[in-house]
């Protein structure tokens, strides 16, 4: 309690109230505040997905509140570092402010170039939890999704909403209130959390949460693990960095801190998981300070930007392997320091008052691994679903597969006519006891290139033409190889079409906007090969469905596949 009440005194010592990462004494009697004024949308229409913080950026945005004294040296680094590679937007509350900053950076000699101000009214620093979150389109198009803010600070709310009425992007109002740094990506369809979000969201199963996070950020799977001991926040970017879409770092503290066994079990966790490509999740560990504090200090509360990382330092004798093991995750990037020792005790650090826009140069490519087969005399269907900021160059775009140990050969990936989006190809039929390997490339007009898998060599996804394939235990993930709704959008019937690698029991469940169930569409044990199922729109009372998004589970043994649902009238 001594901790919180100086931090209070911190912070409104000068003439402008700092609120601080926690909710005041005085917030406490407004709770009932949260989310008041927060504007709930419809999800975006069709396919999304959350970039990861590691992708390219088109800039940085930055809440700087400059009676905050202590501070400005932090916001002044991280300013001069982010400006040198992208832009960096920095909201202020009055011209006066943005003149004192300017005067501020001028005289340190960080130049203004690739700055821009915003003038805008705002509660408090901390960006990361009430800032906009922006994601990919369908469409190839941008969008912001905004959460609501977990304090209740009004003002901070609106900034999503500002910032896409200026730059003329559509926001998309989520009904989840989840704060930023409670949220982490890897920027294939799979999202981490802290079990905060049930705690906040408590009129909401997970199963309804899960289908919100589909909705709304194209989470196919959300990874929820359990908040650490002491620590204030609950926040899970103080413990766990998503270096990139198969390596994460966990925190570490010595034997006999509180959190360590829940650490140790978080990292085991998510190293049993894999990404959306099948492959599994690295796992690195980060030794923190001894702090039995609430507000202990992090190195994994970073900025990743382009091609460098701003590690928060806190002049502890484990700063220098702070920075020594993100050089050897990371030898591509260039690893710096700033010094946060005026922050401990805040709650928070470098990414708490950060938050990344995206490059608007980018492809991404969904696509589920092809699984073994007996097959010998027809051609493999290969199906991607790629989403671009320009159009794809198709003479660059393909899919490349060899067999066995031979050398790599190019077959085309060409438009789905009925199928926006969706582009597919064949990998010609091979003899029994082959194996084939492949990946896929694309390039588009902007010049950038994506491989499925993310990174190739050493990642290539694999199957086995043998004759006993379908008895062969097949991994969880694999039970169901293929899902395809049809026609969708989709007016009168819509046909869940399954390939079944094994019997199984299924589940195939639709669920509204709001998370609520709406129908069970089948519930039972389906045997190996091809199962059609209709649906005929009507909710589980026999009433037929209102036009608009839903959301399907199709789940079986320790599986669970989503999708989205346009129903058109």
């Amino acid at each position: 309690m001594t901790i919180l009440f100086c931090a209070i005194l911190l912070f409104t010592q000068s003439g402008e109230t700092i609120l601080p990462k926690w909710m005041t004494p005085e917030e406490y009697l407004r709770i009932h505040e949260i989310g008041r004024g927060h504007k709930i949308t419809a999800p975006p229409e069709g396919w999304v997905e959350t970039p990861g913080e590691f992708e390219e950026m088109r800039g940085i945005f930055i809440t700087w509140l400059y009676s905050s004294s202590t501070a400005r040296p932090i916001f002044r680094e991280i300013v001069r570092e982010v400006a040198e590679i992208c832009k960096v937007y920095i909201i202020v509350g009055s011209s006066s402010e943005q003149d004192s900053i300017t005067n501020y950076l001028q005289t340190h000699n960080v130049p203004l170039d690739s700055i821009d101000f915003f003038t805008w009214p705002r509660n408090s620093i901390w960006i990361r939890d009430y800032g906009p979150w922006f994601m990919r389109q369908q469409d190839n198009t941008q969008g912001i999704v905004d959460f609501i803010y977990n304090r209740p600070r009004p003002l901070d709310d609106t900034i999503p909403w500002r910032i896409g009425q200026n730059w003329a992007i559509p926001v998309y109002g989520s009904p989840l209130e989840h704060p930023g740094g409670n949220f982490m990506v890897d920027g294939q369809g799979t999202g981490f959390a802290s079990n905060l979000i049930y705690q906040e969201n408590p009129s909401m199963t997970p199963a309804q949460i899960e289908s919100l996070m589909l909705a709304y950020n194209g989470l196919e799977q959300f990874i929820v693990l359990p908040r650490i001991n002491i620590e204030y926040t609950g926040h899970i970017d103080l413990w766990t960095k998503i270096l990139n879409d198969t390596l994460v770092m966990v925190a570490e503290y010595a034997p006999g801190h509180p959190n360590y066994n829940i650490l140790n079990d978080n990292a085991d966790s998510i190293g049993r998981c894999k990404n959306r490509e099948g492959f599994p999740y690295r796992i690195a560990r980060m030794p923190l300070p001894w702090s039995l504090s609430d507000a202990p200090p992090s190195y994994l509360n970073s900025l990743i930007v382009n091609n460098k990382v701003l590690v928060p330092l806190y002049n502890q004798l484990e700063d220098d392997t702070a920075l020594f093991i993100y050089q050897q995750l990371l030898p591509d990037h260039e690893i710096i320091g700033i010094d946060c020792t005026a922050m401990s005790n805040w709650g928070g650090a470098i990414h708490c008052i950060t938050m990344q826009v995206p490059s608007s140069r980018y492809i991404c490519i969904q696509h589920y691994p092809l699984t073994d087969t007996a097959d010998t005399l027809n051609d493999y269907r290969l199906r991607a679903r790629i989403v671009t900021s320009s159009d794809l160059s198709l003479d660059s775009t393909g899919i490349f597969y060899k067999v066995n140990s031979g050398t790599f050969s190019v077959t085309p990936l060409t438009p789905v006519i009925d199928t926006p989006g969706v582009y597919d190809g064949h990998i010609p039929a091979q003899s029994l006891g082959d194996t084939i390997a492949y990946y896929i490339l694309t390039e588009n007009s902007d010049g950038v290139q994506r491989t499925s898998p993310n990174h190739v060599p050493p990642q290539l996804y694999s199957f086995i033409i043998a004759e006993n394939t379908g008895v062969i235990e097949q991994p969880a993930s694999e039970l169901i190889s293929t899902i395809v709704t049809s026609p969708n959008p989709v007016q009168n019937i819509l046909v869940f079409s399954l390939d079944m690698n094994k019997s199984a029991p299924v589940r195939i469940e639709v669920y509204n906007v709001l998370g609520q169930l709406v129908n069970v569409i089948a519930d039972g044990k389906l045997g190996e090969g091809h199962h059609d199922i209709p649906w005929n729109l009507c909710d589980d009372r026999g009433r037929q469905c209102a036009q608009g998004t839903y959301f399907y589970r199709v789940l079986s043994t320790r599986t669970t596949k989503v999708g989205k649902i346009l129903l058109v009238k």
